[in-house]
């Protein structure tokens, strides 16, 4: 599963949606640089740099996949682009034989 498949019930989990209100707003997260992620309960906080500005954003949506599955993929991938992540797999783990 590639990130910008991640879903929160129907919508689109990706890109991760900004939190607080101290950046400007006419500055789009996608365009920005992924500078450090952090896994709170159920959802990732990642820390993007976006022309200068840094801004928060959270990325929540119902797995599969896990979120320790996902924030590995986002450690190893500081640095990159937003917009070019969402294209980065995710790997899945076999679920419980029945």
């Amino acid at each position: 599963m590639k990130l910008r498949e991640l879903k929160r019930g129907k919508s689109r989990a990706w890109p991760p949606k900004r939190v607080g209100s101290a950046e400007p707003r006419d500055l789009s997260v996608e365009d920005g640089v992924l500078e450090g992620v952090e896994r709170l309960g159920p959802r990732l906080l990642v820390w993007i740099n976006s022309h200068g500005h840094r801004c928060t954003a959270s990325l929540e949506w119902y797995p599969p996949p896990a979120v320790g599955d996902v924030e590995v993929v986002l450690l190893a991938s500081i640095g990159g682009r937003i917009r070019d992540l969402g294209d980065r797999e995710v790997p899945t783990r076999p679920g419980p034989s029945h």
